[in-house]
């Protein structure tokens, strides 16, 4: 309630023109869109928080293997994302795309709990005597085709939920369009807080089929709360793709794009144009920011199966190995107001204002920092473990040979992530079946090391960077639906250049 409130009175009270104001019923439906991302961003971590514990435990993957379905999960989301934006643009619409790709969700969200029931409870024995239960390989099954459809679902929904949210606030002003991302990421690592957290912890220590059945009331949640504001949103009808338009000026414009421009006797204004150019102007800094992915992948990847390996024990309370994520979470809750609020603004009076490149090179060097430390962590936790400091521990009925190091001493290396994305926003041989018994601190190492070089070029490519301004404001008695769409995909992608997850801001 603190965090609706706090973002009600940033989007309804912004400095400004008199225009900056949203009435209760526009009100209403900005904070149903946040409400709906919190929910969903709860169902996908929900998902993803113990994939690779569940994985081992109940399917019987290898550790190389739960941590490559993983990537490739989260890896597929983001190429959804651009389909997803295709058929809102140009087909559907962002409410009726939203909405589809919730129903498709809500299948894989089914499929997922139902491979993990013992049916050996359900149903008992045959008369035969023996157990009549789900085979590993049908597990297996139902779970993976759950994830194609939460993969489908999700891809939908975040391709177009913060365009939908930053429309409903369009010709507010630049400040507006990004007061409502800096508090859209807010409810994204809000959401993903309780299911690191209290979902993670009911998935390890209690029931799987429970833990895994939350998400599936998340998600109704979500729709239903959407839906209902359905008479509030500002709708704007489908038209022609953004990327559709930006291949054909790139097609027709090659070498020369002012033949393309309508005063010029082209077929696209001003500002398809000068959009389609800045989007090749872009490619080079996003290909840089790849690689900060790649490292950011690493939380819920190679940074668990290091979790897993360490004393997990508070006390005698045994936390979830997935609950070190909400410390990449606690520090964004904390910075992204902070940096909103005091630190931009500090640096504007100082009349030195962070560009977005200036942020994201910031981002690019706490990330590597991430790793670094994970890997220094990693080195001192084999060192204890030969020291006779090993334990045995279980985490979701299976058995794990750890070191007796507090499983805290991962804090930093997430930290050092959250840190990350409020500015910017693998397995392989080192990983065998046991950590143990690999070399995971090269991998860190390196990819610190690699991190270091790509920032590098980044700097490179960042000092050689032009920038556009941006709108500050637009009339709604002067903008036609074609120019809405036209401003709202140029403020969006503005304000994308410093917010959101990967897979929530393609």
């Amino acid at each position: 309630m603190a965090a609706a409130m706090s973002s009600e009175n940033s989007l309804s009270k912004l400095p400004g023109s008199p225009k900056m104001q949203l009435g209760p019923r526009k009100m209403y439906g900005v904070m149903a869109v946040l409400v709906c991302n919190l929910c969903e961003q709860m169902t996908y971590y929900s998902v993803m928080a113990n994939l690779i514990l569940f994985c081992t435990s109940v399917l019987n993957y290898s550790s190389p293997e739960a941590a490559t379905i993983s990537l490739v999960f989260s890896g597929t989301v983001l190429f959804i994302n651009v389909a997803g934006g295709y058929i809102a643009d140009s087909l559907a619409g962002r409410y009726n795309t939203i909405l589809g790709a919730g129903l498709i969700y809500l299948i894989g969200l089914v499929m997922i709990p139902v491979s993990s029931v013992d049916y050996k409870d359900v149903f008992g024995r045959s008369e035969d005597g023996s157990a009549l239960d789900m085979t590993v390989e049908a597990r297996r099954v139902y779970f993976l085709g759950g994830l194609v459809f939460v993969a489908l679902g999700t891809g939908g929904i975040r391709a177009n939920i913060g365009a939908f949210g930053a429309q409903q606030v369009q010709g507010l002003g630049e400040q507006a369009v990004q007061s409502f991302f800096n508090w859209f990421y807010w409810f994204i690592n809000a959401g993903a807080l309780v299911a690191f957290s209290g979902v993670a912890y009911l998935q390890q220590n209690n029931s799987w089929v429970w833990g895994l059945s939350v998400p599936f009331f998340s998600m109704s949640l979500a729709l239903a709360v959407f839906v209902l504001a359905k008479g509030t949103y500002r709708h704007t009808p489908p038209a022609e793709s953004v990327l559709t338009a930006v291949f054909s000026v790139w097609r027709k414009g090659c070498g020369h794009f002012d033949k393309v421009r309508k005063t010029k006797g082209g077929p696209y204004d001003d500002v398809t144009v000068d959009g389609a150019v800045s989007v090749l102007r872009v490619i080079p800094v996003y290909l840089l920011m790849i690689f900060y992915w790649v490292i950011y992948s690493q939380m819920q990847s190679t940074f668990f199966l290091q979790s897993e390996r360490l004393n997990i024990k508070i006390g005698d309370v045994k936390i979830p190995a997935a609950m070190l994520a909400i410390f990449d979470i606690l520090i964004i809750l904390v910075f992204i107001p902070l940096v909103d609020r005091v630190i931009y603004p500090l640096f504007r009076r100082l009349g030195h204002p962070l560009k977005q490149l200036q942020r994201m090179g910031v981002g690019l060097l706490l990330v590597g920092g991430s790793v670094v430390t994970a890997g220094v962590v990693e080195v001192y936790r084999k060192q204890v473990m030969s020291g006779r400091g090993a334990v045995i521990q279980v985490l979701g009925d299976e058995k794990f040979n750890a070191s007796s190091m507090s499983v805290l001493v991962q804090v930093p290396q997430f930290a050092f992530v959250g840190a990350s994305e409020v500015f910017a926003s693998i397995t392989d041989p080192w990983f065998p079946d046991d950590i143990n018994n690999g070399k995971a601190e090269y991998l860190f190492f390196l990819l610190g090391g690699m991190m270091l070089v790509n920032f590098i070029s980044f700097v490179f490519v960042a000092r050689r960077y032009t920038y556009t301004p941006l709108p500050t404001e637009v009339s709604d008695a002067e903008e036609s639906d074609a120019e809405v769409s036209d401003a709202e995909d140029q403020t969006e992608e503005g304000a994308r250049v410093t917010t959101g997850k990967p897979s929530d801001t393609t």
